[in-house]
């Protein structure tokens, strides 16, 4: 089974989680959610990972790390 590590972090001026990744060349994408975000990952690296000439048998696991400041005052 093949791990894909994905780091999320939030935007907040955006009010976006931005996701990237060194595991999918290419991946660059945001939502406004991580469920929505992990929708859209579910569609895009697989289709990033075959653009990119990047073979990876199945089953293939996409660990997703989400970090938000969260500032108390």
């Amino acid at each position: 089974m093949r791990v894909l590590k994905i780091g999320a972090s939030w935007d907040g001026e955006a009010g976006v989680w931005v996701a990237e990744s060194q595991d999918v060349p290419g991946l660059a994408t945001e939502a406004p959610t991580l469920e929505e975000l992990l929708t859209k990952l579910a569609v895009m690296v697989p289709e990033l990972l075959e653009e990119n000439g990047v073979r990876v048998e199945p089953p293939v696991v996409l660990h997703l790390e989400a970090t938000r400041p969260l500032v108390l005052s």
